[in-house]
């Protein structure tokens, strides 16, 4: 285990931590979903091809 994974672990016991680790995820998952659906609107998807990818996306969220 390297000096990294063993800080790492021991941060994991931290609850704010934890917290705000989980919300850089869904952050950077948000955020990458975004300019994807960016990209997509762009190049002329039709909108219910985008509203089932955003519907997906809701769900997603809702189980994290």
């Amino acid at each position: 285990m390297t000096n990294f994974d063993k800080l790492f672990n021991e941060q994991k016991k931290d609850p704010e931590f934890v917290k705000a680790y989980h919300e850089a995820g869904i952050e950077r998952l948000l955020n990458d979903f975004l300019d994807n659906l960016k990209e997509r609107i762009s190049k002329g998807e039709p909108k219910e091809v985008l509203l089932k990818s955003i519907n997906s996306m809701q769900r997603q969220i809702g189980l994290l």
